[in-house]
């Protein structure tokens, strides 16, 4: 155990939390099955805030926070499918879709100055990206597109340890968002979907706003936005200039930087311990390429 709690970066006090969900009585079902990596899922998330130096006190309060999280397993399963859902055709068809046009692209080469891994969007929704239209969001589609956020959050949690321990940093770029496309309804209908999978967005860092994301970001107040770790800019260059060396040197092309994103790489790294996953992504990649589906639109030149 001592060399998963190092790659997860645990401090003494989380181990400790660790072994106290260990000893958990009366717990749901599939408790028994859970691997101790998916504990520590638990674990990472749910003391996500824990102090340096918690009182007894403190370590009550965020070992019931992530008792709580483990006793809705059974939740997370009858809901989004969070232990059974396999990838499939049509959900890895719209992962290559939306990554290789740079609607949410993660690259193990980047990262945050603390280790956090780091999520480049460029917000999307052009002919290539295959979204549709509110006509054709279908409840198959909206269906989908849950299914397609609970894999990812899962292959996330598996290739990279510290999205758990340190969390996610979104980084994105707004200038092409579409509010009339946009599936805002699916969005809030799954909004406690980060209470039963452990997926943790540490900062939210977006620029490009239009008016309306600007009027939000204001009502928002300073409370809120540093409680959701939300970080808006007038462009790409005012963000790197504010956040300094908290975010790499080099940042990819299709968010405004310099480096160029080899996605398919990126994709394999995701599923490097998936190996159904890998064999499926690899195989509908190649049948995208030849039958020319595979997009490119200009910011991904």
């Amino acid at each position: 155990m001592d060399a998963m709690f190092d790659t997860y970066k645990l401090s003494a006090a989380q181990i400790r939390v660790f072994h106290a969900m260990k000893e958990l009585k009366n717990m749901p079902s599939s408790f028994d099955n859970l691997a101790n990596e998916e504990i520590i899922w638990a674990v990472a998330v749910g003391t996500f805030d824990l102090p340096e130096s918690p009182t007894a006190s403190d370590l009550r309060y965020y070992q019931g926070k992530v008792e709580e999280r483990l006793r809705r397993i059974d939740e997370a399963e009858s809901r989004f499918g969070w232990f059974s859902l396999k990838w499939t055709k049509p959900t890895m068809r719209r992962l290559l879709f939306n990554w290789f046009c740079g609607m949410l692209v993660i690259d193990p080469n980047l990262q945050t100055r603390d280790g956090s891994p780091i999520q480049f969007v460029h917000e999307y929704y052009g002919e290539e990206s295959h979204y549709p239209g509110p006509e054709g969001q279908t409840d198959e589609w909206k269906k989908e597109s849950t299914d397609l956020y609970v894999l990812m959050a899962r292959s996330i949690c598996r290739a990279y340890p510290l999205s758990t321990s340190k969390g996610i940093v979104s980084f994105s770029d707004m200038q092409d968002f579409d509010w009339d496309k946009y599936d805002m309804e699916s969005k809030e209908r799954n909004s406690d979907v980060s209470s039963l999978v452990p997926n943790k967005l540490a900062r939210m860092i977006a620029f490009h706003p239009d008016d309306k994301m600007e009027r939000f970001y204001k009502d928002m107040g300073e409370r809120a936005r540093k409680k959701w770790g939300f970080m808006q800019y007038a462009n790409f260059e005012s963000a790197v200039t504010d956040l300094g060396d908290f975010l790499p040197k080099e940042l990819p092309t299709f968010v405004g930087g310099t480096y160029k994103v080899d996605i398919l790489n990126c994709l394999k790294h995701l599923f490097r311990r998936e190996p159904e996953a890998l064999a499926l992504l690899l195989e509908t990649h190649d049948e995208m390429v030849k039958s020319g589906e595979l997009p490119r639109p200009k910011h991904m030149e």
